[in-house]
């Protein structure tokens, strides 16, 4: 019968897929949110600017790691019954803020057209 659960009775579908694909996408995004706040802060000599760019930079490569810990334990029998903890989940949250207070100031202070 098509549409019914395997017998062990769960089905993860493509959802650890997509988990681990938004984990590779905020690290991209961030990283390059890295880049642009610490060229605005070098250009600029602002270090607390470069202080947040590098905080970024260092977010970006944590998210990474995440992301590959998290596909090779997925990757392990009986992985997708495995629950993450919420802690990542709390540091993107810090991350995001720190990111979007970065980019906003790095707007504020970049060249005037």
């Amino acid at each position: 019968m098509t549409g019914r659960a395997p017998a062990s009775g769960r089905d993860p579908g493509l959802q650890p897929e997509r988990t681990l694909l938004a984990w590779s996408r905020t690290a991209l995004l961030l990283t390059a949110d890295a880049l642009l706040v610490l060229r605005t802060g070098l250009l600029h000599r602002q270090p607390g600017l470069v202080a947040i760019g590098a905080v970024l930079a260092c977010a970006a490569g944590g998210f990474h790691l995440h992301g590959v810990r998290r596909r090779r334990l997925l990757e392990q029998p009986g992985g997708e019954r495995r629950v993450a903890s919420s802690a990542p989940v709390r540091m993107l949250t810090a991350v995001v803020v720190l990111a979007a207070a970065g980019s906003a100031w790095s707007v504020l202070l970049g060249p005037r057209a």
